[in-house]
């Protein structure tokens, strides 16, 4: 029995098959071109949305981001692979009416129109709003790692550098002994020129260092990354990276995305608010609900959310399902119009003078005014403000915590440095230094490292007896 046979390769007809034929009805080439048509590129920003009246044509904006749109569906990056599409993909080949641009302006294309692309998915969405494919009423919020191009070691935080530069300066020491010990014995390994080349390592890297802690120290800043300045160390699924943080905001019913931002917060908290408030003006939604993880349990930026329309639904580390929101009181008439009113400036109007809105009537209840008293008190005039660093230290060695509030850390009994971890919702301070408490052979402590936390007012704190009394035992 035959097989079946195709067209001859060599065969001329004479009138050409139409391209059209080649793509099917249902094509999602055919979206992506009724799509990219309908846009604006002059109001979106593209580069060269409007041609030249002079010189040699140039590609049009849309037939490129048609290109990359494709590209982006079938999960094809890179822009060789998508000059090869052009000559050998027919439905490319029906995008672009058989137009085969240069891998180089593939990728000056992007380049170029960073912001505008970005522009372009929002304009995806509005365009599938208009289909009604999002129920614009309800959405979930994630955060995702991504790795950046920064390796480890080139990601420094406080702790980092003052470990490193206390054992920078340890070989140093080690180094000048054998300068000094060079001319007096005979038979060591290393030459005095080796040594002294070790030695200069050693100080230009300490004084690199020391940029990097001063830096920091100014800045205010946690971390330093040399490569990718902009990522952070974070704590990922296997393991510690450094990258960024991208939060995610997807439709309940479709599942598309709805919104996002690129972050390089390591954690969630607070991070609601500010996803959900792009999203609501993207789309115009006057009220939005949100659901998140446990990650996200933040009372403040909860508050915040609840002032811009926006329904957060995170449920506690208790596993409970409820949650205490505060608001500064502000006595304010409050009029029907304003309890019926959806603006983020009426609903925070209502919610401060103690006036559950409308719009909110199910969800918050049980409103309460409390006086919260907070003590103000000046920095006291004690002996620690009139110190310098090395008599801190000195002062820490007696058993004490001592906090250098100029630079912002807390020296401790061992004399190490314990550098600023996070701040407490109550306000105070939290210090700590993993590292060293790692290796501290006198543990002030049972926990596996030492966390000091600290009011703006106070300077010093003291091991209590008992510790005292375990560290003698």
């Amino acid at each position: 029995m035959a097989y079946k046979k195709g067209s001859d390769r060599r065969q001329r007809i004479l009138f050409p098959d139409c391209i059209d034929e080649y793509v099917e009805a249902d094509a999602p080439v055919r979206l992506f071109d009724a799509f990219v048509d309908s846009l604006k590129m002059d109001e979106l920003g593209f580069v060269r949305s409007t041609p030249a009246e002079t010189g040699t044509p140039g590609y049009d904006p849309r037939d490129l981001l048609k290109l990359y749109v494709y590209g982006y569906f079938y999960q094809v990056r890179s822009s060789r692979k998508l000059a090869r599409e052009c000559k050998c993909n027919v439905e490319v080949m029906w995008l672009l009416s058989k137009l085969t641009p240069d891998f180089r302006t593939i990728s000056d294309f992007r380049k170029d129109n960073k912001e505008a692309v970005t522009k372009v998915y929002k304009e995806f969405n509005k365009f599938c709003m208009r289909l009604k494919l999002f129920s614009k009423s309800y959405i979930s919020i994630d955060g995702s790692k991504f790795k950046a191009v920064n390796a480890k070691d080139n990601n420094l935080t406080l702790s980092k550098l003052d470990d490193r530069i206390k054992r920078l300066d340890e070989h140093i020491s080690i180094y000048m002994e054998e300068l000094d010990a060079y001319d007096y014995e005979e038979g060591r390994k290393l030459s005095k020129d080796e040594i002294q080349r070790k030695l200069d390592v050693c100080k230009e890297r300490k004084e690199r260092y020391e940029g990097y802690r001063s830096q920091l120290e100014e800045s205010g800043e946690s971390q330093i990354s040399l490569t990718d300045s902009d990522s952070r160390l974070m704590k990922a699924n296997e393991g510690f990276c450094v990258g960024y943080n991208v939060q995610t905001a997807v439709d309940a019913e479709s599942h598309m995305i709805a919104g996002f931002q690129i972050t390089n917060n390591p954690t969630d908290h607070g991070q609601i608010t500010k996803v959900a408030s792009e999203v609501k003006a993207d789309y115009d939604i006057p009220i939005l609900e949100t659901t998140a993880d446990k990650g996200y349990e933040c009372p403040e930026d909860h508050a915040d959310a609840l002032a811009n329309g926006i329904i957060p639904n995170v449920i506690q580390r208790d596993s409970s399902c409820t949650e205490i929101v505060q608001f500064d009181y502000n006595e304010t008439a409050i009029t029907d119009e304003l309890k019926a009113s959806c603006s983020p400036k009426d609903l925070k109007t209502c919610l401060e003078a103690g006036i559950i809105p409308d719009v909110y009537k199910d969800i918050l209840s049980d409103v309460e005014f409390k006086e919260i008293k907070t003590r103000v008190a000046d920095v006291p005039s004690s002996d620690i403000l009139k110190m310098t660093s090395r008599q801190m230290r000195a002062k820490a060695l007696e058993g004490y915590f001592v906090r250098d509030a100029e630079r912002n850390l807390v020296y401790c009994p061992q004399g190490e440095i314990l550098r600023q971890k996070s701040i407490k919702r109550n306000g105070n301070i939290r210090y700590c230094n993993k590292l060293a408490c790692q290796r501290c052979k006198c543990k002030c402590t049972s926990s596996k490292f030492k966390e000091a936390d600290f009011n703006k007012d106070t300077l010093i704190k003291a091991i209590d007896a008992r510790k005292k009394q375990e560290l003698k035992d």
